[in-house]
């Protein structure tokens, strides 16, 4: 059965890092770990001892938020209608929408803070700058107090963080200035915006950076370089070879990991030479035939993890986790 091993020490050690970075680029930092309703302690013994007091996550079926003594949760997604309730329970939630407002008025057990998501070039989630007073206007009727704005990067689009960027989500919150909260500002994720910051600096109403690769993964996600003083060993996936045989020419590794564990296709061998050649819900293939290694039935692998390999694994059913270390 396939195993994810994590290491706490190491992604406490990488909270300190990138803290520490968004300090000196005069923000605060939010450790966003999307899946964090899936593993309460995890995200306690991460957070234990740090002075990191924000967490970006977002809502899951049958799972609750962790609660955690002077940590403030934001929900970094719109939330679905079907999670507006548990969002609700949020200190803050982003929005996109006249929908998703009033989905979240309606639905509402509390009252939270709201950002509203602003399109800077991303594509994924954020309104058009014309859409910015009737979108204020209505969480003002809707009784919601107006944090400010959000904005992200390099999610869909492989456009790094810039100061043109950064100016049009400022024209953007003056805009809205007067529906805000006196302290409104900008956050702004995800972890590019630190490599940004290491030859540009920020404006000052930019006064929170959101980060979950940098912590996760210790890289940059665009360029890929090593956050500096970061550990990028927090996280690998152990999978056994089931079978190893020469099909169609080439000789074949099968491992017990598919796509009911993981994003197969994202997963980073062990030995160079050994490329991936498909998936199924319980297997990948793996074309061994020029590894310098040799491959054999029943040895255990250990795979590094990308984003979206880990994304996968930290919300699969089908994993075995194991920490290593406390």
């Amino acid at each position: 059965m396939p195993r994810l091993f994590i290491r706490p020490a190491a992604l406490r050690h990488n909270l300190a890092v990138v803290n520490e970075r968004c300090r000196q680029a005069g923000a605060s930092c939010m450790f966003v770990f999307k899946e964090a309703p899936l593993h309460l302690q995890l995200v306690a013994d991460i957070l234990r001892g740090s002075s990191v007091r924000r967490l970006g996550l977002v809502a899951w079926p049958h799972h609750s938020f962790p609660r955690l003594s002077g940590v403030e949760i934001q929900h970094v997604y719109a939330p679905s209608p079907l999670f507006a309730a548990e969002a609700s329970e949020c200190d803050a939630v982003y929005v996109d929408s006249r929908f998703v407002v009033c989905s979240l008025a309606q639905a509402r057990r509390r009252t939270p803070q709201l950002r509203i998501s602003l399109e800077v070039g991303d594509g994924r989630d954020g309104v058009l700058p014309e859409e910015l007073p009737a979108l204020s206007e209505e969480i003002r009727r809707c009784a919601f107090p107006l944090r400010g704005i959000s904005v992200n990067f390099a999610c869909l689009s492989s456009e790094a963080p810039g100061q043109t960027h950064l100016a049009r989500a400022l024209d953007a919150l003056d805009s809205i200035r007067p529906f805000c909260l006196p302290d409104a500002d900008i956050s702004a994720g995800g972890t590019d915006m630190l490599e940004f910051a290491e030859h540009d600096s920020l404006p000052a109403d930019v006064r929170e950076i959101r980060c979950g690769t940098g912590v996760t993964l210790g890289l940059y996600p665009l360029s890929g370089r090593a956050v500096p003083e970061a550990r990028q060993d927090a996280f690998r996936l152990e999978t056994t070879v089931l079978e190893c045989r020469v099909k169609k020419g080439r000789l074949m590794a099968l491992v017990d990991t598919g796509t009911f564990h993981t994003a197969p296709e994202c997963l980073i061998p062990p030995f160079p030479g050994m490329t991936f050649t498909g998936a199924s819900s319980a297997y990948a293939a793996f074309d061994v035939t020029n590894c310098p290694e040799r491959v054999r039935e029943g040895m255990n692998l250990s795979f590094g993890l990308d984003y979206h390999a880990l994304s996968r694994a930290l919300s699969s059913q089908g994993l075995v986790l194991v920490k290593e270390g406390s």
